[in-house]
């Protein structure tokens, strides 16, 4: 069953809605092989679903992003760097039926339409979660990957790109960073913590 993501604030439970029966267009993961369930779709409103659970549970943030990086980074393309090869993933980070501990989605590789500068790459983050085992879900952040060794790219950092209040991204050697959207601030994880290491200002936010 697939939910409605909480956009408002970052602990906002949905009520899970059940898309069923309506129609989707599956588009399966690059490399999985023939007859495995999809990861990801669009569903008969053109709207972006993962699957989940890929890992989880974790107690925090900083639990979960180590190993996050680590599958993610075993996937077609995800260290490739801004190559033919290349490939960003996005996904979800979330709670479920009211508990504390956070899950992550599996990644979706569908991208914007236009390129970017620099042969960089894009992934679009999805709107919803289908998680059997979930009676409601609370989407927390989104999470990308970069193929290459970078940090944040401006457009992350841009508010016209904001679904939830927190965005995470890593790169191929798991440099793993948080931005916080309201608090207008960026983490790195060190030693088991998010440190903040950059302060976002209206221009960079596009504001």
């Amino acid at each position: 069953m697939t939910t409605k993501p909480g956009r408002a604030h970052p602990r906002r439970s949905v009520t899970l809605r059940a898309w069923a029966f309506a129609p989707v267009i599956v588009l399966l993961l690059t490399g999985c092989a023939v007859g495995s369930p999809a990861r990801f779709w669009l569903n008969a409103q053109r709207r972006l679903v993962v699957a989940g659970p890929m890992v989880g549970p974790f107690d925090s943030l900083m639990t979960l992003a180590p190993e996050l990086c680590t599958v993610v980074k075993q996937m077609p393309g995800a260290t490739a760097g801004n190559t033919r090869e290349g490939q960003e993933y996005c996904g979800v980070i979330y709670q479920r039926n009211f508990e504390s501990a956070f899950y992550a989605s599996h990644p979706s590789t569908l991208s914007h339409p236009l390129p970017m500068a620099g042969r960089r790459k894009s992934c679009k983050p999805p709107e919803f979660v289908s998680d059997p085992d979930a009676q409601t879900i609370n989407i927390y952040a989104d999470y990308h990957s970069h193929p290459a060794i970078t940090g944040f790219s401006p457009e992350d950092l841009q508010l016209r790109t904001q679904r939830y209040y927190f965005r995470m991204m890593f790169n191929p050697v798991c440099e793993i960073r948080l931005y916080d959207f309201q608090g207008r601030t960026v983490f790195i994880l060190e030693g088991g913590q998010f440190v903040p290491v950059k302060r976002i200002t209206d221009d960079l936010r596009g504001e």
